[in-house]
């Protein structure tokens, strides 16, 4: 039986026979993570990667600014990203860019301009409200608490068969950005699509536990820098820890083994805690920051993250700063305010 799947969003249904067109004109498609992938970064490049290669396209998966995520080297098709950056690229070589779980084009690149030759067809399929829209063809659907499900449903309009690999791809792309289904934007269709998706990968729980199972001692130390860090804002609700640059380098640890997102999510643990925040510096003048909330109703961290010039959803967003660690801190404390003067 096939599946039948009706998108929450109609923009998806509208736009699925564009974004088709375009893909069947197209002979080399160019894919990418986002810098500090995630799950859905990954599941979503990956997933699209088995399906466009079932269709007979050449395709090139690239890792962006960052190491690649070794956590998540199980996933079939992982050894296929090449380590590149966008300025590493021919771009002549490709005809067409689908944009994968990137809200701007600082999500393509941050070291340097991001700029699309005219022979070049961009597409973004995107899930954060913050996207700027930035392509030819744009199918945003905040709706939706994962890249991974939206294509799923395309897949699904596409007529495209589900794998093993698409579907076990796509199945870890959505369970990490729900954090294992547990944030407020997962949605009966979500579990649905889950379970279609393990029946055709039911080896979904151990590539679960591999990613769950997978610390080195040097991400431990990160944890141990991160939480003697810890600072709590006067008004008792808002916490965050700030690691510098030296002191990564003090304990050997490197971008590979950061994780502000686990960090701030352990903070909001806390009750009391409304928003728990991670700042790395990750270069001297170059910060990371991470932010997650107990409480979307309240406190919309995309707001905040935005005012910063970043991005993300309600309950977990981030920025990167060009800056010093106490001038982030500064102004993450000032637009903090700015939004939410009881907290301060």
């Amino acid at each position: 039986m096939e599946r039948q799947v009706q998108p929450l969003a109609m923009n998806i249904k509208d736009t699925a026979p564009v974004i088709w067109k375009e893909i069947e004109k197209a002979e080399r498609i160019l894919l990418h993570l986002h810098p500090s992938p995630d799950p859905d970064s990954v599941g979503s490049a990956l997933g699209m990667y088995h399906a466009l290669r079932g269709l007979g396209k050449s395709v090139t998966v690239i890792g962006g600014d960052s190491p690649l995520p070794t956590f998540l080297s199980h996933l079939p098709g992982f050894e296929a990203i090449e380590p590149k950056n966008w300025s590493e690229i021919k771009l002549a070589d490709f005809a067409l860019f689908l944009i994968l779980d990137a809200a701007s084009l600082g999500m393509i690149s941050h070291l340097g301009p991001v700029v699309f030759p005219l022979t070049l067809r961009t597409i973004v399929i995107d899930h954060h409200i913050t996207n700027q829209e930035f392509a030819e063809v744009n199918l945003v659907a905040p709706e939706y608490p994962a890249t991974a499900q939206i294509l799923y449903e395309l897949f699904s309009i596409w007529g495209v068969k589900l794998t093993h690999d698409i579907a076990l791809c796509l199945f870890v792309g959505l369970w990490g950005d729900t954090l294992s289904f547990k944030i407020p934007a997962t949605l009966p269709g979500t579990f649905a699509a889950a379970a279609d998706l393990v029946k055709h990968a039911p080896d979904f729980a151990a590539a679960v536990f591999t990613i769950e199972n997978n610390r080195t001692p040097e991400e431990f130390a990160f944890q141990a820098l991160a939480l003697n860090s810890l600072t709590v804002l006067p008004g008792g609700r808002v916490a965050y820890v700030a690691i510098s640059n030296d002191a990564l380098l003090s304990k050997g640890i490197k971008t590979s083994h950061l994780e502000g997102g686990g960090i701030s999510n352990f903070i909001k643990s806390v009750r009391g805690w409304e928003i728990g925040a991670c700042f790395i510096e990750i270069a001297p003048g170059q910060v990371k920051a991470s932010f997650r909330t107990r409480d979307v109703t309240k406190f919309d961290l995309s707001r905040l993250a935005t005012a910063l010039g970043g991005g993300g959803h309600p309950a977990a967003a981030g920025v990167a700063f060009n800056s010093t660690l106490p001038q982030a801190l500064d102004r993450f404390r000032k637009a903090l305010c700015d939004l939410y003067p009881d907290l301060c």
